[in-house]
């Protein structure tokens, strides 16, 4: 409440009172106003439950006459004398026009003037975070931070000195913003001091704490106590003895005492809490200046900021009273009605009129505080951010982990029928689904480390070390070298196969079909078992074989053969080009060529030489 010396002349009707608003190049008084038009608005928290950190903007509106220069953009001072007495004016306000439009008549001007909270609110300060810290190393106190914002916009302080709640949190650079409003950052700074931010009469930023534990106790009116029991002292201006409260509105229930308080970035985030015993909880959400403290640095930030939030209880009520400028919002005030003390705090107020001023008091407030969050809320990017999470429904239960800072994010995820596992850093993904039908696993590298037992293993690609299975179902194998005890091959299709070095104790083939097998060295210890073999074209040094039978036989150049042993030869055709030869022996016990057998002969020659030749 502003101390006045005449205060209690603007309760009485008989008391004139001039009003005079100066801009640059002029005066506007009673003479050029509208009879009873002014209205000041102050407010110190609108929203429906008690909301920290509020910063609201205070305005005036009037209507005048007979002032021609535009008032648009100017700054105004506004004082209200009483009875004539000059030198002891009241300031109501310092304002700067939003707003001059004429009336729909053109015979007035509506005037709309707003405190210097509107520009704080409004304005852009990026640069000015991105230069009071450079970047994510950068820090300062919770004191040089708030105190160079203020100097920034060119917004006095109207307590220089004033010491809150964590003045000696260190603030560091955890968000970078490309645009971030002057809204976000005294509201931030404002909640977690437990406080809120006001532009008092004089113009200047005023950081409001509400008084706590305002309330008296009072004894029954039935009832005579002991002299060290009652009464409690009361912390709050009564109002209304004199008459001056012509109506109260109240409701039956009193807003609970904060008992408990938690800290966290977004619901559901663990975050900290102080006194986990309490039922009404206070909870700060997402302000960025905590954002990537740790759980002890968290702790002191909350008790500091307990310490100034509770012990804070009211009861909602509005009220219409005689006009008194010097009540403020913040002030904590008792009405006697006619069955209860009122004791609350002035959040809202209207004060209306000139002669016949009227005020209008309010506060809302529930009587405990909602669980979601009380905060306001923010769309900034972050740098440094931890946060735990945990949110449970009948239908699913989800764990999160971020830390913003190493841009890791860890999350659990189980419902009825599935439970997944994610681990994220920036576009890398691993994660394990598991499901009633099949458990995945994907990653960019999966290491098993330990005995691996697999009844069935179906790979695409694999590579192996060191293999032992007692069944292995491959689609596709590339080895560079294979040691094969035993192979067992019903079908075997070889388009190409090239060998270095093959080494088989047995092999057993129904059927090999092969366009090109080329061996440099096959050694076969159990032998070699064919049905059919199907060629092109042999080329070898030696074949024994007890039976060869070719049906056709076409040769086109040179059929050579080092040494051919067979029982049995059978060539139903042979069409040799060039000719057949033999550079070693050929043995056959028959050899028939075209139905005939060909077999040794003896010749005598016409100088009675004898020779051996084959023939028929």
């Amino acid at each position: 409440m502003i101390e006045y010396e005449n205060a209690e002349a603007f309760l009485k009707q008989s008391v004139n009172k001039q009003i005079e608003i100066e801009y640059s190049g002029g005066m506007i008084t009673n003479e050029e106003l509208f009879t009873e038009s002014m209205t000041l608005t102050e407010s110190l928290c609108s929203q429906s439950s008690l909301t920290f950190g509020a910063c609201d903007t205070g305005s005036i509106e009037f209507k005048i006459a007979n002032v021609i220069t535009p008032l648009a953009n100017q700054q105004i001072t506004v004082r209200m004398y009483l009875d004539g007495q000059r030198n002891e004016p009241f300031l109501i306000g310092k304002y700067k026009v939003y707003s001059d439009k004429l009336t729909a008549d053109r015979k007035w001007r509506n005037i709309v003037a707003y405190d210097a909270m509107y520009e704080i609110l409004s304005a852009e300060v990026s640069e000015w975070y991105n230069t009071i810290l450079p970047n994510k190393n950068s820090t300062v106190t919770m004191r040089v931070f708030r105190k160079s914002f203020l100097a920034y916009l060119g917004v006095e302080e109207a307590e220089p000195e004033a010491e809150l709640a964590n003045d000696g949190m260190i603030v560091e650079k955890t968000i970078e913003p490309s645009e971030i409003s002057g809204k976000d950052v005294i509201t931030a700074i404002c909640e977690i001091n437990g406080c809120f931010g006001h532009i008092d009469r004089e113009g200047k930023f005023r950081y409001v704490y509400l008084t706590q534990n305002i309330r008296g106790l009072w004894p029954a009116k039935d009832l005579y106590p002991a002299d060290d029991l009652y009464p409690k002292t009361p912390k709050s201006a009564r109002i209304g003895a004199d008459g001056t409260y012509i109506s109260c509105q109240y409701e039956d229930y009193l807003v609970k005492e904060i008992n408990k308080l938690q800290i966290r970035k977004e619901e559901n985030d663990i975050g900290v809490v102080i006194n986990d015993e309490g039922d009404n909880a206070y909870i700060v959400e997402d302000n960025f200046l905590i954002y990537g403290k740790s759980a002890n640095a968290l702790q002191e930030i909350g008790k500091n900021l307990f310490s100034k939030i509770s012990g804070i209880s009211y009861r909602p009520f509005s009220a219409s009273l005689q006009g008194n400028p010097c009540f403020e919002v913040g002030d904590a005030v008792r009405l006697n009605t006619r069955y209860d003390i009122v004791e609350s705090y002035i959040l809202e107020r209207t004060l209306k009129g000139i002669q016949a001023l009227r005020d209008s008091f309010s506060s809302a407030g529930t009587e405990y505080y909602p669980q979601t969050v009380n905060s306001y809320s923010r769309d900034i990017v972050q740098l440094r951010g931890k946060t735990n999470t945990l949110t449970r429904n009948v239908e699913e239960t989800r764990s999160t982990i971020t830390d913003v800072d190493a841009r890791l994010t860890s999350e659990i995820q189980q419902n009825a029928g599935e439970i997944a596992l994610r681990v994220r850093k920036d576009s890398i993904i691993s994660e394990i689904n598991i499901s009633p039908e099949a458990i995945t696993i994907q990653a960019q590298r999966i290491d098993l480390v330990g005995l691996v037992n697999a009844q069935e293993l179906v790979s695409k690609f694999a590579t192996i070390s060191t293999l032992n299975a007692e069944k292995a179902a491959l689609e596709g194998l590339i080895a560079t070298k294979a040691t094969i005890t035993s192979l067992n091959a019903t079908n075997a299709e070889v388009e190409n196969l090239k060998v270095n070095k093959l080494s088989v104790s047995e092999f057993n083939a129904d059927n090999i079909s092969a366009m090109n097998i080329t061996v440099q060295s096959a050694n076969v210890l159990g032998g070699f078992d064919a049905k059919k073999i199907t060629s092109g074209k042999i080329d070898a040094g030696r074949i024994d074989a007890s039976t060869i039978v070719a049906k056709i036989g076409e040769f086109t150049g040179e059929v050579y053969i080092g040494h051919l042993i067979g029982q049995a030869i059978n060539v139903n055709s042979v069409a040799a080009s060039a000719g057949i030869g033999t550079s070693g022996t050929v043995s056959a016990s028959g050899f028939s060529f075209g139905g005939s057998t060909l077999g040794k002969r003896t010749a005598t020659l016409d100088n009675g030489t004898t020779i051996n030749y084959v023939g028929w």
